[in-house]
């Protein structure tokens, strides 16, 4: 006699319970618990959040590592160049590092040169002179060029094997972080995984800093040539030492101009260890000043304002120059939004781009996150609207209320 056949359970998920919809009496509760436990929960709820994950990581990681490819491929160019200009001149310098064979020729064509041009010459006074040259001795210049112009060349090598790493270093990356035939929950871990490691040993920080090197190894290259055309000719010397003295103003003008300007476009990879270093040491400077006027009761007014300033460079050395530039343009709405509508008005060209334009106008005036929509009636290009000058303005100087 044939037995009958297992009922097919049908589990499904109510939120709080799982339930058999069978309506089975014989399944046990604890047995469809679990058979509902062993199937994959990644493929209905958790995919979509890892797939979106995956997505958004992997253009930004993309991104990355071709910012980090172009990097090195410039500091690899200029290298290279670089290595070859210092190299042509340290085959001549290193010259005078070595002795001389044509000084050794020299001493002796003088020395037989003295015995034959006297003849009466006595043969103590022979004895008397040094039969040998002299033991060599480079001149100290020679060895401050050299010295200068080898560590910058050791130098902008090692900045050009870190850039060949940092091309490994984005391919594995990329590799790793990306791996084909792999579910969306497993590439999202891994991909955190490395992240959380690049972060973890400062990565970007080590790219940002690595044309230091480059930096570094050209201005050793310059001292290096000043002190040996100082040594040759005093008027070349006099030439490029101007040029190279307005070169350096130039540059430490551009290196310090981020630190008090925060819009400023221009820095250079110095910048960052002069934020750090101003304003590390004027919040040590404000902090010493709190804690002596902490006790000082004739300090009443100074206490405040001397905790305010510490607390301000204590953000900013933490924050570093990029945040600490956007924290002051957030601060600059009132003045930033007007232009931000004005760029946009400009940039339109199409008539369905400027119907949406003018559509949301009223919503940007409106609007909570514009504090102060009253500046944008009194911008220049804003005359030729009068109807909306007057109209749409009215209203929302009527809605949002005066400081």
């Amino acid at each position: 006699m044939s037995q009958p056949a297992d009922p097919i359970i049908r589990v499904e998920d109510t939120g709080n319970e799982r339930i058999d919809t069978t309506g089975n009496p014989n399944v046990p509760r604890s047995e469809q618990h679990q058979f509902s436990q062993g199937q994959s929960t990644f493929s209905d709820g958790a995919e979509p959040i890892f797939n979106m994950y995956v997505k958004m990581s992997q253009e930004e990681d993309n991104k990355m590592a071709d910012r980090w490819q172009k990097d090195a491929d410039g500091i690899l160019i200029f290298t290279g160049l670089f290595s070859a200009a210092v190299a042509a001149l340290l085959a001549v310098s290193i010259q005078d590092l070595r002795p001389n064979s044509l000084d050794t020729s020299a001493f002796y064509l003088a020395k037989i040169y003295q015995l034959l041009a006297d003849p009466n010459i006595s043969h103590a006074s022979i004895l008397a002179t040094p039969a040998t040259p002299p033991p060599f001795s480079p001149p100290r210049y020679a060895v401050w060029v050299n010295s200068l112009w080898f560590l910058s060349l050791v130098i902008s090598l090692t900045g050009a094997l870190l850039a060949t790493l940092l091309q490994q270093w984005a391919r594995r990356y990329i590799t790793a972080t990306q791996p084909p035939r792999l579910s969306p929950h497993k590439r999202a871990r891994i991909r955190w995984f490395f992240a959380d490691g690049v972060e973890k040993f400062h990565l970007p920080l080590a790219v940002e800093t690595l044309p230091t090197l480059l930096h570094i190894s050209l201005f050793l290259f310059f001292s290096g040539l000043l002190v040996f055309l100082f040594n040759i000719n005093h008027t070349t010397f006099s030439v490029i030492a101007w040029w190279i003295g307005l070169s350096g103003g130039i540059y430490g003008c551009i290196g310090l101009l981020p630190i008090f300007r925060h819009d400023s476009p221009y820095y250079t990879p110095l910048s960052f260890s002069a934020w750090f270093l101003l304003n590390g040491v004027l919040y040590k400077v404000f902090r010493i000043l709190a804690f002596f006027t902490h006790y000082d009761p004739f300090t009443s007014t100074t206490l405040p304002r001397a905790y305010v300033i510490r607390d301000i460079y204590r953000e900013r050395t933490s924050w570093g120059i990029v945040k600490t530039a956007q924290e002051a343009a957030s601060k600059m709405s009132a003045g930033i939004d007007g232009h931000v509508l004005k760029w946009t008005f400009d940039a339109l060209d199409e008539d369905l781009e400027l119907e949406q334009f003018f559509g949301g106008i009223h919503a940007f005036c409106t609007s909570q996150v514009v504090h102060e929509p009253r500046f944008l009636a009194h911008l220049p290009w804003m005359e030729c609207w009068s109807p909306f000058k007057w109209d749409t303005y009215s209203e929302a100087n009527a809605i949002v209320p005066k400081a």
